[in-house]
């Protein structure tokens, strides 16, 4: 069993059937990092270029 989860950058437009769980409050340094390097696929939406690895999630 799995899960996936995305994280929405900027003004991005998101189907009303997905749901907002949470905001993005220390880090925006290292997601502007990832976001400037750009995509795989080189289009706005899609897989980082960058390697990410996510090690922790707090949910308060």
């Amino acid at each position: 069993m799995g899960s996936q989860f995305f994280v929405a950058y900027k003004d991005s437009d998101i189907p009303p059937d997905y749901t907002v769980f949470g905001t993005v409050t220390s880090g925006m340094d290292l997601l502007d990092r990832i976001a400037a390097a750009g995509t795989t696929t080189g289009e706005p939406d899609g897989p980082p270029k960058l390697a990410v690895q996510i090690t922790e999630i707090r949910v308060a």
